[in-house]
């Protein structure tokens, strides 16, 4: 049924979450192998020798707006098929996202009783249903901060997190070159570096640090990249999910001590969506740019 919704799917990520189709249509793969897989699992449940299954009555999914399909239908299936309700409340930013996913899994058979939609003013009622008693268990995609708020919410919660990451690809001097350059632009820019495996530094070792090959080559990658709304089919990077503000602001803006744009950003349009990639040098360990997740269209060295 994921698989009949994919150009539903495609279209509606492109809309609320800025995926541009190569960044997309493989995410719908992504979720159908997710229903593959834990489908394949939930029959082995039964085998499993000396295990007894007490499955939790009621599981909370709260996935996030960058991987608006993957990741909500991965940890909804994986609850159901571990015996568990689930109420899967969409990130605001990615409700019509979250709907469609729940209409196929309605559409496949999964019983409305055991998967409810929920959208939620999140400030409102978030922390009324982060701490009804009727939740069992919260899965959770997205920053370590509301990890720690969920906690403050309810210290007891059965709380499975997967958090923010702050990731470097190295390169030494046996690496091919023209491989690492596209490995390195590809990863710190595939979906404006709105991942939470996006590489966010790149760190030169020995004749690598030195290699104008190198330096030259990753520069004509990034400046060639074409920046536009997923509307244009010819985009290889899209738009952020809002303006920037804070932290991600300051990492398009501003440098820390000893840093320097190799390539600076520029805002390209009028919605403040639109940045080109930037790329600094100078970054020093336990710097700001080294320490923060900007979750954006910047790389350091």
């Amino acid at each position: 049924m994921l698989g009949l919704k994919r150009a539903e799917l495609l279209e509606v990520m492109a809309s609320e979450a800025g995926k541009l189709l190569d960044q997309g249509d493989p995410e719908v793969s992504e979720a159908i192998d997710f229903a593959n897989y834990y489908a394949q699992l939930a029959e082995e449940l039964e085998r499993v020798d000396g295990a007894q299954f007490h499955p939790v009555d009621v599981t909370l999914v709260t996935p996030p707006w960058n991987f608006p399909v993957a990741i909500p239908t991965g940890s909804a299936l994986a609850a159901l098929a571990a015996g568990s309700a689930v109420i899967f409340k969409p990130a605001a930013e990615a409700q019509r996202c979250g709907a469609v996913i729940a209409e196929a899994l309605w559409e496949a058979g999964v019983p409305r009783e055991a998967l409810q939609l929920v959208q939620v003013d999140e400030k409102a009622h978030g922390r009324q249903l982060v701490s009804a008693p009727e939740i069992d268990r919260v899965i959770l995609t997205g920053a370590y901060e509301t990890a720690e708020l969920f906690r403050s919410f309810r210290p007891d919660l059965q709380l499975f997190g997967e958090t923010s990451g702050k990731n470097s690809i190295i390169v030494t001097p046996h690496a091919d070159l023209d491989l690492a350059v596209k490995d390195v632009v590809q990863s710190a820019f595939g979906h404006a570096g709105q991942k939470c495996s996006a590489a966010s530094t790149v760190i030169l070792v020995g004749t690598a640090a030195t290699s104008r090959r190198f330096r030259n080559q990753l520069v004509d990658a990034v400046r060639s990249l074409h920046v536009a709304h997923p509307e244009d089919i010819t985009a290889q990077m899209g738009p952020v999910i809002a303006a920037p503000e804070g932290k991600l602001l300051r990492g398009l803006t501003q440098l820390g001590e000893g840093e320097h744009w190799v390539i600076e950003p520029r805002q390209l349009d009028e919605t403040g969506k639109l940045w080109s990639p930037g790329v600094r040098a100078g970054v020093r360990p336990g710097s700001e740019y080294h320490l923060t997740e900007y979750f954006g269209p910047i790389l350091g060295s």
